[in-house]
This record gives C-alpha cells, structure tokens and sequence, in this order.
C-alpha cells in the first residue's frame, strides 16, 4: 500500500510481502526496481531532481533507516501505525534466495575489485544454483556507465543488484531501466561489504533495539560527518511535517 512521507512515496510492507513481489517477478519476469528508503535519500532527494525521479519511478519503496520508521509515527501515526522496517541487506538476501531456488541469471555491479571477488566466493557456496552472468566492479569511471549497462543487459539477467553508493546507484538504475524489462534491480549500498566479511552487520540484539545505525557509526567512523551533515536536516524536516499535520488537523 503506497502512502506519501516527507514528500516521498513509500510502500507500507513488511519484510516477507517484499520478498514475496520479488519472487513473483522472478517466476513471472517483469521489471522491478527497488529503493530502500532512508533518513540521508529522503535529503539528498530535496536537491537532486535526478535521484528524485528515480525514487519516483521505482515500483518497490520500503523503509530501510529506523529514521524512515520513526519519522512516519511522529508525522502521521493512525496511517503509519503498522509501518515496519525492511532492511535492505535482508531483502536482497532473501531476493537471492529465491534467485537460487529458481536457477536465475544475477548480475553484479560495484563495490572494489577485491570485495567483489570476495562476493563472488562466498556465492559460490551459498547460492549454488544461480547463474552470475556479469561481474563488473564499480571503479570503471562514469564515461563507461552506458557501456556498462548494455554489456549487462544483453546477458538478459532476472536480478541485477547494484552497489554503486547512494544516490549513483539509485540514478543509475533508472537512467538505464529500459533496458531491462524483465530484471529486478536493486541498489545495495555497502551490502557487498558485508558479503565479503570485510564489514560485519550489528548483532542481532541490537538490531531488535533499531541501533544498528549507531553500530555501523562505530565500526566505520568516516560516516559520522554524513549523519552529523544529515540528521539536522532530516529532524527539520520532520518537525515541520510533523506541525502541518497538527495545523491541518
């Protein structure tokens, strides 16, 4: 169910009903591009057009960040009282599932040339029955984008997760969508990090207490600059939503 947040459009749906859509896509191939929404898009998407026409033209927008989730309560909490996270990693992880489960064709782009030799490896034994048709890493230079894409494209791949960085990889997608009208495709952020081993995700325990941001502020400082960068932002926004909504009401 599509509601709007903070200017943005979002899908109010669980974990299991996403990877669900992706499954039905996998066996029914039809296009499926997918944004995990968080605090620092909704932001960015305020002074980039082209990032916001991507998050426009996506058909799945699931609330990754705790922010997204907590934003929705404070703003509007009768129509977002059941909203729930869906992180992104976990999503892609179960999409993948379902990929190997079906044989399916799988592309990858982005991330460094070892990480995604380290990828690789690890889904060479996880996920057995997939096909990993193209392999290219994200350090080929802007000018190779479109080339890029139509090597990809013409392998005709069910699943292509892109790990470019927000919001290249989410503009990337939706400038060359068109060529892909039977993928699913989906951007991964620093997931091809945790794939790897190179970084880890947060214990459960504090994933279950919505921290897994902080976890992620600690084991990689050079984020802190980002969320001190975004987070007042992203609080203004909220509060102004937040007191139209009282004055609309």
């Amino acid at each position: 169910m599509r509601k709007r947040i903070l200017n943005q459009p979002i899908d109010i749906i669980n974990l299991n009903a996403a990877a669900y859509l992706a499954k039905m896509a996998l066996i029914h191939p039809k296009q499926l591009k997918i944004i995990t929404l968080n605090p620092e898009m909704v932001v960015n998407a305020v002074k980039n057009p082209e990032f916001q026409a991507a998050i426009n033209n996506s058909h799945l927008i699931v609330p990754d960040g705790i922010g997204i989730i907590l934003a929705s309560k404070i703003v509007d909490y009768k129509t977002f009282q059941n909203i729930e996270r869906v992180p992104g990693i976990e999503l892609a992880e179960k999409i993948l599932e379902a990929a190997n489960e079906l044989g399916k064709k799988v592309a990858l782009f982005g991330g460094k040339k070892e990480i995604l030799e380290k990828v690789l490896a690890g889904f060479s034994s996880k996920y057995s029955s997939i096909k990993i048709i193209k392999a290219v890493d994200g350090y080929q230079g802007v000018e190779k984008h479109a080339e890029i894409a139509s090597d990809i494209a013409s392998e005709n791949p069910d699943l292509v997760l892109v790990a470019l960085g927000t919001p290249k990889q989410e503009i990337w997608i939706n400038k060359y969508s068109s060529l892909f009208p039977r993928s699913i495709m989906m951007g991964i952020g620093g997931s091809f990090d945790v794939w790897s081993g190179r970084k880890s995700r947060a214990p459960k325990w504090i994933r279950n207490i919505y921290l897994e941001w902080f976890y992620r502020l600690i084991i990689d400082p050079k984020r802190i600059p980002r969320i001190l960068k975004t987070l007042p932002q992203f609080a203004w926004m909220v509060f102004r939503a937040s007191l139209q909504t009282k004055l609309d009401f």
